[in-house]
């Protein structure tokens, strides 16, 4: 069975991105392998990720994930210059799509990839087996949301946590049922 694991860095106050959903506040922390993305990334099978997280990270150039299959939500077709280890993946397909990929035991497990809009519905169905949130250690005070309006998934339970020197803090929840 694939774990969907929600793997993302949030600001101190709960953001993932600044206002116009910028990154750059991320500069800082530029070698993530630092904080345990090597170990995560090895485990990964599969990324899902929304349409502005993927034009996001086409604009920076190389594709960093081209030993993958990645899954775009989005309403547009995706362009020509999309790699070919990219496909679309429509809004309505993808609480039934990752729910079928949550049940293949066969299946690696699947990172969800980005910001709420694609996130809000798998957690509205329950989809997500862990949150692991790297806490960084700023405060934006606007941007995007963690969680669409503010709203977290409900009770969690922590399975590990780890504070580094640098005063980030890697936390990973799961969904207390």
């Amino acid at each position: 069975m694939a774990k969907i694991r929600y793997y993302i860095a949030a600001s101190a106050d709960g953001f993932v991105a600044s206002d116009g959903g910028g990154v750059d506040w991320l500069d800082p922390y530029t070698d993530p392998s630092g904080y345990g993305y090597n170990e995560f990334y090895a485990d990964i099978e599969t990324l899902v990720m929304g349409r502005a997280t993927y034009d996001q990270v086409q604009d920076f150039g190389t594709w960093p994930y081209d030993d993958k299959p990645t899954y775009v939500v989005t309403r547009r077709p995706l362009d020509d210059a999309a790699p070919a280890c990219v496909q679309a993946l429509a809004l309505n397909d993808l609480v039934s799509t990752v729910s079928a990929w949550r049940d293949d035991a066969g299946k690696g497990d699947v990172w969800i990839v980005g910001g709420p809009a694609s996130t809000t519905p798998l957690i509205a169905a329950n989809l997500i087996d862990t949150y692991e949130l790297s806490i960084m250690p700023d405060i934006l005070g606007s941007g995007i949301r963690l969680f669409a309006d503010g709203t977290p998934p409900g009770h969690l339970k922590l399975l590990s946590h780890k504070a580094y020197a640098d005063g980030v803090l890697s936390l990973v929840y799961a969904p207390d049922a």
